[in-house]
């Protein structure tokens, strides 16, 4: 840390350390307020029109704007000129007052830095050496979580695969998709309040009208597609001959 990293916000820091952290944020804190309550002190940098860089103090300007008003109008009505340091003189005390406070602030954020930056520095160990079990802990809890894991989709492929081979009577033993390159979509398996695998479930993973022998076992679909009603007997039409040939010969 020759260089201030923040540290993480997670990092367990000792109590001590941690008020050393809250020490150099309220440090900040004072610098930032001071610059933003003192702005008009603040010296600024713009562009002229000949594209050069010029530096001037807001309050400063104002107070000349406002010094050559007070002259062109004592000038106007044969007045003696104002005291330029009676105008000038307190604005630039205060701005010089606010250049040694901010560099005060600054002086103060860089100690309070350095002392957190020591702080840390000095629990990297006993703080890396508790990290370090943590994640030793963590990866034993990992690999129970992977071995259960692996053993519950085994679970899950064992008996969908019986379930396929009571569905097709026989005819599979395992899931429609087992091994297809969109994968086994075995994370859809879902049954509705009867036991029965949900039409939906059943058609993300394939389970489909040449697979299913056995019903009972699926949802029927809940919005069976309308089929078109054919009269299997309808009544029969007599030809009847016309003498002209024309017109529709056919009546029922």
């Amino acid at each position: 840390m020759t260089d201030y990293i923040e540290p993480p916000q997670d990092l367990p820091l000792s109590t001590k350390v941690t008020g050393l952290r809250k020490a150099y944020e309220t440090a900040i804190g004072n610098l930032d307020k001071c610059r933003q309550e003192n702005a008009g002190y603040a010296t600024k940098r713009s562009l002229n029109s000949l594209d050069q860089f010029v530096y001037y103090v807001p309050a400063i300007r104002e107070a000349e704007k406002e010094l050559r008003e007070q002259e062109i109008e004592a000038a106007a009505n044969g007045k003696p000129l104002p005291d330029r340091n009676a105008v000038l003189r307190p604005i630039e005390a205060k701005v010089d007052e606010y250049k040694r406070m901010v560099s005060a602030l600054e002086t103060l954020v860089t100690r309070a830095r350095n002392e957190y930056v020591e702080g840390v520095k000095a629990e990297l160990v006993p703080m890396g050496l508790k990290e370090a079990q943590k994640a030793a802990k963590a990866r034993e809890d990992w690999e129970k979580a992977w071995k259960a894991a692996m053993e519950a989709k085994a679970a899950l492929e064992r008996h969908s695969g019986l379930f396929t081979w009571c569905v097709s009577a026989g005819d599979m033993e395992t899931h429609p998709r087992y091994g297809h390159s969109q994968g086994d979509n075995l994370e859809y398996w879902e049954l509705d309040e009867n036991g029965r695998l949900t039409f939906g479930a059943s058609q993300a993973m394939d389970f489909l009208d040449w697979v299913v022998k056995v019903p009972g076992l699926i949802e029927p679909n809940p919005n069976p597609p309308v089929m078109e009603e054919f009269n299997d007997n309808p009544e029969p039409r007599h030809f009847i001959a016309r003498v002209d040939g024309y017109g529709d010969n056919w009546e029922h």
